[in-house]
C-alpha cells in the first residue's frame, strides 16, 4: 500500500509540472525584436508635425540624431516640456516615398 501511494504521488508531480501550462509557456517566451508603427505621413515634413502634435500630448519638441540629409533614415528624440526624453523613434523614407516613424522592441533573452 504505502509503495502504491508514493507512486501516486510521484505520477501526480509529473503530471502537474509537465502540465499544458508548462508547455505551452514555454512557447509563451519566445520573443523576436521588431519595429512598432507610431506614425506615418506622405513627407518628412508632414511626419515630424504629427510626432509633434498627434503622438504624445507630452512632446513639445523633437530632437534628430544622425540626420543626414543625403540619408533618408534618421533618429529621432520626442521631447518633453523638460527636455526629456518621451521615446527614440527611427525614421525612414519608404520605397512608396511615404515616411514613417516607428520604435524598436527589442526583446530580452
Amino acid at each position: 500500500m504505502r509503495w502504491t501511494f508514493v507512486a501516486v504521488v510521484a505520477a501526480l508531480v509529473l503530471v502537474v509540472g509537465c502540465g499544458p501550462e508548462r508547455v505551452s509557456s514555454s512557447h509563451d517566451d519566445e520573443c523576436t525584436s521588431h519595429y512598432e508603427p507610431v506614425a506615418d505621413a506622405p513627407t518628412r515634413a508632414a511626419l515630424k508635425r504629427k510626432l509633434l502634435h498627434e503622438v504624445d500630448p507630452q512632446v513639445r519638441s523633437l530632437r534628430f540624431v544622425d540626420d543626414d540629409p543625403d540619408d533618408d533614415k534618421a533618429t529621432v528624440n520626442l521631447l518633453n516640456q523638460g527636455n526629456r526624453i518621451v521615446m527614440s523613434l527611427d525614421t525612414w523614407r519608404r520605397d512608396n516615398g511615404t515616411w514613417t516613424a516607428q520604435r524598436w522592441a527589442q526583446c530580452i533573452d
